[in-house]
């Protein structure tokens, strides 16, 4: 076989002039020491420079790129050194004592030129007839300086320093793939349709390199990560636009299957080619589809990887083919499944919750993707799988402490950063659905008319760090409620009753907080399965809230536990079997309405919102101490947990109906309501509880 040639490396650049490089060490905070003004002075020589005329922008921009791709000062003509001396003296006797400090500047080049053709200015433009600026009309490069520019970035790729590759890398993907619209223009700086050469050479590197691994030097090793790094940030930028657009692409897939087929390849290397391919999984080109075997040998050789970065990309691949293409895995689902068990019990978070997915995304297919087969296969792991996801419910040791901590944060008197309260509105009078599971087990639901997109849902779960933050205990609770919604109470129950008694009664309250989210989580597909055992379970979840050592996270996931199961409770008090229950509930809520913990405040108001909302009118004999209790919450409660209050109280009006408004009960909560309003009001009209409370209020 005939070895690869070395790449066709571009010239060296033109060495940058001694004015930019005055300028860009003016801009620059560790160059020398820089007054204020010195420093606003070059950011206005800058902006001069890149809006005077097409030309200017143009040689500013290449500046920029020379100092990328100048390895060192003694680069510079002793007339241009001059010049750098004479501007900046002290910049220049730094650099020649130090000239590590090179790389530094080398580094503020490569982003000064990325974000001066990414985001080109509007320069000083001819006006029209009225005096008006052209709008239209950004600075263009001249096709000098940006032929000039693509040699020094692809020779920069291949430099020898990581930041400089890193640099060069960003550069070119941002600039090759990004559309900049103005008005009615769009351009792209680099565009890649016209950068014919790139992924020749991106392709020529990786050939050239794979040849090389089998004893490579470091100009290898560089050669090879530049044109990884630089692949990877394209495809991850836009990866349906690189296959289109690429020249030569039909090569890259064959290179990056071949490169991680080499044993013992450095693991930098498996990362890189390994988040290359599954970037493409979602356009899916050709050329995977035909070596789609050849893909998954790799996802299956890398599967026992020792590197944890490695196992996780591993499932990250899998879970896009299931996604996205999940015939490709039919013939191999046992081994798959079987792999993403044992990847969901990985000692590594990150790893054991990108194999939760899998199991999420599996249960969320719709039928006529999931053959009878695969569903039998993952059918026959549930009684392996189901206490797997329930012990990864529980909250991580370090996790445990820091929400201890936060307890006793909650409970103090600390106020609300601003930045906690996000706006809301209460919710029309529409029987919202149960979804998938959140934060500590209160969802996060939507209306049925609701469009996805809603820029107010995703306002609602910005106001809690901790809902936003996806972890494995979510994704193994949203597991099992999609999987107890897909196979039902037959095949979910019998391997979760024993794991679920064992935890409900274990001594460690997180156990049985884990537990309590797993009951509430299978609430949609086993409800009426599950109605025998809550004869039990339910006077269990009440004592949580009741119990004065109970963690307020056992109290919170109690909380949101029963209003998942507030149709039994409805169904018990209809028939008489427990007419007093909603009472009770009623009763058992309201009392931990007025906890001091903001969490177990905002829970309960949750859970409250969602019994009423299943109760309706029935709710009418419990509204006098209800409205005393909520008005009570008005004066205690803060930013976050208001808000909830105000929805609750919309929820009570839209559902109860016109018993709100009767008799004595206006004058319980209005007075209060319309006393707070002014008081908002007055101490700050754009207070942001303003809205949500006029939204209760009507």
């Amino acid at each position: 076989m005939t070895t690869p040639s070395p790449p066709p490396i571009p010239p060296s650049p033109h060495p940058p002039n001694g004015h930019s490089l005055a300028l860009l060490t003016a801009l620059s905070p560790t160059s020398a020491p820089s007054s204020h003004a010195r420093h606003t002075a070059a950011l206005s020589a800058r902006d001069a420079a890149l809006t005077s005329s097409h030309d200017s922008y143009g040689s500013l921009c290449s500046n920029f790129a020379r100092i990328l791709g100048t390895t060192s000062l003694s680069a510079l003509p002793p007339s241009e050194l001059a010049i750098f001396q004479n501007e900046d003296p002290t910049s220049c006797l730094q650099l020649q004592h130090d000239p590590t400090s090179y790389l530094q500047l080398r580094q503020m080049a490569g982003l000064l030129l990325k974000n001066s053709l990414v985001s080109p200015p509007i320069g000083n433009l001819p006006t029209d007839a009225y005096g008006r600026v052209v709008p239209t009309a950004r600075m263009i490069l001249p096709p000098s300086s940006r032929m000039e520019i693509q040699h020094v970035l692809l020779r920069c790729i291949l430099d020898k320093e990581k930041s400089i590759r890193a640099a060069a890398s960003s550069c070119i993907a941002s600039t090759s793939l990004t559309s900049i619209e103005y008005y009615s223009t769009k351009m792209t700086p680099l565009p890649l349709k016209e950068w014919t050469d790139l992924c020749p050479f991106l392709t020529c590197c990786l050939s050239y390199g794979i040849s090389c691994l089998s004893s490579p030097t470091a100009e290898v090793e560089a050669l090879l990560d530049g044109a990884l790094l630089t692949l990877r940030k394209c495809l991850e930028d836009n990866a349906c636009q690189f296959v289109q657009d690429a020249s030569h692409f039909p090569n890259v897939v064959p290179l990056l299957i071949q490169m991680l087929s080499v044993p013992n390849l450095p693991e930098s290397f498996k990362r890189e080619g390994l988040k290359c391919l599954n970037e493409l999984v979602d356009p899916l080109p050709n050329e995977l589809i035909l070596h789609m075997n050849d893909y998954l040998k790799v996802l299956s050789d890398f599967a026992g990887d020792e590197s944890v970065g490695v196992r996780k990309l591993v499932c990250q691949g899998i879970v896009q083919l299931l996604d996205i293409r999940a015939e490709y895995l039919r013939p191999h689902i046992a081994p798959v499944s079987s792999f993403m068990l044992t990847a969901t019990s990985d000692t590594n978070p990150t790893v054991s919750m990108e194999a939760c997915e899998f199991w999420l995304t599996f249960a969320s297919q719709t039928p006529d993707v999931i053959s009878p087969d695969m569903s039998d296969t993952v059918q026959n792991l549930l009684p392996q799988l189901i206490p797997l996801l329930l012990k990864n419910m529980v909250y991580p040791l370090e996790k445990q402490q820091e929400l201890m901590y936060q307890n006793e944060v909650d409970e103090s008197d600390a106020v609300d950063r601003v930045q906690d309260m996000a706006p809301v509105f209460h919710k029309s009078k529409v029987k919202r659905p149960e979804s998938s599971i959140t934060a500590f087990g209160v969802t996060a639901e939507k209306h049925p008319n609701e469009d996805d997109s809603d820029e107010d849902d995703d306002d609602e779960d910005e106001d809690d760090e901790e809902a936003n933050e996806w972890s494995l205990r979510k994704c193994s609770a949203a597991s099992l409620d999609t999987l107890a919604a897909m196979y039902g109470p037959e095949s979910i129950l019998p391997p979760l009753l024993p794991a679920l008694q064992e935890g409900l009664s274990h001594a460690d309250p997180w156990v049985r907080e884990a537990s309590v989210l797993a009951l509430g989580a299978i609430a949609e597909g086993c409800v009426e399965a599950i109605s025998p055992h809550m004869g039990q379970l339910h006077p269990f979840l009440m004592s949580q809230l009741s119990a004065a050592d109970s963690l307020p996270q056992l109290k919170s996931i109690a909380a949101w536990t029963l209003g998942r199961y507030a149709s039994w409770a409805v169904d018990q008090q209809m028939s008489g079997t427990q007419p007093d229950l909603l009472g009770k509930m009623t009763e058992a809520i309201m009392t931990i309405i007025l906890s001091r913990n903001k969490k177990v405040q905002i829970a309960a108001c949750s859970a409250f919102g969602v019994l009423v909302e299943s109760t309706g009118e029935l709710m009418v004999p419990y509204l006098e101490p209800v409205y005393r209790t909520l008005v009570q919450a008005l004066s205690a409660y803060q930013t976050k947990s208001l808000k909830i209050l105000f929805d609750t109280l919309g929820t009570m009006a839209d559902f109860v109906g016109p018993s709100i408004g009767e008799g004595s009960l206006p004058s319980l909560y209005v007075p209060p309501l319309l006393a707070l309003w002014n008081e908002l009001a007055r101490a700050n009209p754009f207070d942001r509880t303003l809205l949500p409370l006029m939204e209760s209020l009507s």
